[in-house]
């Protein structure tokens, strides 16, 4: 936090939501230990949040129903606007599966479809400056 601190003109990344995720099965028995601590980093206009790996610190399969009231209160303090989705599954391909990853963000209910478009692209955009048209590789 104190690097973030006295750097407040530049944009830090967070990556893995901030909390240690496993490579390989087990899930730790307390993977959202560090919580408290990344939502006090929101309180840094400077960060933004990777939300990739979440699927990683789930205890249950797809559609991974105990990591989403924790993901709320990420989403309540960072804001859409401020968390990248990923999903992180070439690092963690042992624990979680592509599909099954991106599916959950795809299809829960627990988001509108602005906060799923800011969540999947939109602040990814925001952040790095990428428009449209760059993505696509069209030139103009």
């Amino acid at each position: 936090m104190e690097l973030i601190d006295r750097h407040p003109n530049t944009q830090f990344v967070i990556d893995h939501l901030g909390i240690p995720q496993p490579l390989t099965p087990p899930v730790p028995a307390e993977p959202w230990v560090d919580l408290p601590k990344v939502l006090e980093l929101a309180k840094r206009p400077n960060a933004v949040l990777k939300v990739t790996g979440a699927c990683t610190l789930s205890h249950q399969p797809y559609p991974y129903p105990d990591i989403w009231d924790l993901l709320a209160r990420l989403f309540d303090a960072w804001g859409f606007d401020r968390c990248l989705w990923g999903t992180d599954w070439t690092r963690a391909v042992e624990v979680v599966d592509y599909d099954e990853s991106v599916e959950a963000f795809r299809r829960i209910d627990r988001l509108s479809e602005t906060e799923r478009s800011m969540l999947m692209g939109g602040a990814c955009s925001r952040v790095y400056g990428w428009s449209l048209y760059k993505a696509a590789g069209a030139r103009g």
